[in-house]
């Protein structure tokens, strides 16, 4: 409660008026919904704080924040914000009215108009002349391979500073995506980086928000985020409808290619943040992100695929077998099934360590056979027997970054082999999972 005593204190200086309720959202990052009383009047607030966590390669909540003020003067809808606090870090910032979840609307008509409105606010922030954003120190890519690997760069000095050991499959993608980028695309916008994130209220868009990720890049890396965001935020209409919408209002045409390229990069930019907290025995986790360590490799791969012209077939579930640890499992999950979760963010931890639960008795019936399987392909690719553990790692990715461009289609067979398996292993996620497999652009 002394946080929010501190916090208290900041939103009544800048706001001008007495917070009469603070409440914590149950979220995994720190947010906070909040009422300040001015004038008689109440003001809805909304208080984005911190991730807690090394995953950022624009660290600081300012940044954003300044953002989302050049955006509002440009006539975009964003939330209004008052201030950034430091201790709390926090965006104070107007909660402004609207649901995320497009199920709520009343039609389908209604949620097709919200999702083209959407597309039209994205297309105007795209128009913006840069000068504003590179005032704020936010920088312009020199290069047509600059534009492409902007938020790949942004993110390489987190990545190398956070980094808990090899990473073969990442280098690997991050090799790839360096060889490949694209040399004809020059125009370089500033882009919202994790787009399809808005709010709608009544039938009507109300606000776009969060953009700590945003740079100047190519405008088709934000229509490269949809494509994985759609799955499981669904944006209202059919995703090629949105991107053939974008191209007749714009007049930029979508080059296949390179949407399946920037796919691959934003989704490698995810798992090179995640790459290191989720190896650090001291990081503050949660079962989300191990969801996301799967997805966004997943996605990676199967958006190199895609450029290469792959087909990466699933895991065929081998027989599953009896494992001494069995009973374990059993006993833990009857225990936490017992576990009284009185809270809202007690019930979704207890969601999350069934879910891990679950995740352990697959891994007992099938990992031995699968890996025999990633044994036997990983020493037809090296020649050798493999080694095993953070050697054998260490072994991938010393072979990964001295290969040639000839050996890209076997390494890639090799890492979705790889990465399949842990889907099968993680197939209690349904659905989650299979969102991931990317939806076939056509245009």
């Amino acid at each position: 409660m002394i946080e929010e005593a501190r916090l208290t204190t900041f939103i009544e200086g800048c706001v001008g008026g007495v917070v009469v309720s603070l409440e914590r959202q149950p979220r995994w990052r720190k947010a906070w919904y909040c009422q300040v009383e001015r004038d008689g009047n109440l003001i809805p607030l909304y208080i984005r704080g911190d991730k807690q966590l090394d995953a950022e390669p624009y660290p600081g909540l300012s940044r954003e924040a300044g953002i989302l003020k050049i955006l509002q003067a440009h006539g975009l809808p964003v939330p209004h914000v008052y201030g950034v606090c430091e201790d709390p870090e926090a965006i104070v910032m107007d909660r402004v009215p609207g649901e995320r979840d497009l199920s709520l609307a009343a039609s389908d008509e209604q949620r097709r108009a919200i999702a083209l409105e959407y597309i039209e606010v994205m297309a105007k922030m795209h128009s913006l002349d840069t000068a504003d954003f590179q005032g704020m120190g936010i920088e312009l890519p020199a290069s047509s391979a600059a534009i492409a690997l902007a938020y790949v760069d942004a993110n390489q000095p987190l990545y190398d500073r956070t980094r808990r050991g090899p990473e073969p499959m990442l280098e690997f993608c991050l090799k790839w995506l360096r060889h490949n980028a694209p040399t004809d695309r020059n125009e370089a916008r500033f882009i919202h980086s994790d787009a399809g994130q808005f709010l709608f209220h009544k039938g009507s868009l109300t606000c776009i928000h969060d953009f700590e990720a945003s740079h100047i890049g190519d405008p088709l890396a934000d229509l490269a985020s949809l494509r994985v965001r759609n799955p499981t935020e669904p944006l209202g209409a059919d995703l090629n409808d949105l991107l053939r919408y974008y191209q007749t209002i714009t007049g930029r045409k979508i080059d296949l290619w390179a949407l399946s390229y920037h796919t691959a990069a934003f989704m490698a930019t995810a798992v090179m943040a995640l790459a290191g907290p989720i190896k650090d025995p001291d990081a503050p986790l949660q079962g989300e992100y191990l969801i996301w360590d799967i997805t966004c490799r997943r996605a990676m791969l199967w958006a190199m695929a895609e450029c290469m012209g792959v087909t990466i077939p699933r895991c065929q579930p081998p027989q599953p077998q009896a494992s001494s640890q069995d009973l374990i499992l059993r006993v833990l999950e009857q225990g936490i099934d017992r576990l009284e979760a009185v809270s809202d963010g007690d019930q979704r931890e207890k969601k999350s360590a069934l879910m891990l639960v679950d995740w352990l008795k697959n891994s007992a019936r099938y990992a031995a056979e699968l890996e025999r399987r990633d044994s036997a392909m990983l020493e037809q690719l090296l020649g050798t027997t493999p080694q095993s553990g953070p050697q054998g790692d260490a072994q991938i990715e010393d072979f990964v970054l001295n290969a040639g461009p000839q050996q890209d289609i076997a390494l890639l067979n090799y890492f979705a082999a790889q990465i399949e398996a842990r889907v099968l292993i993680a197939s209690s996620l349904g659905e989650r999972l299979e969102g991931y497999a990317l939806q076939q652009v056509v245009l």
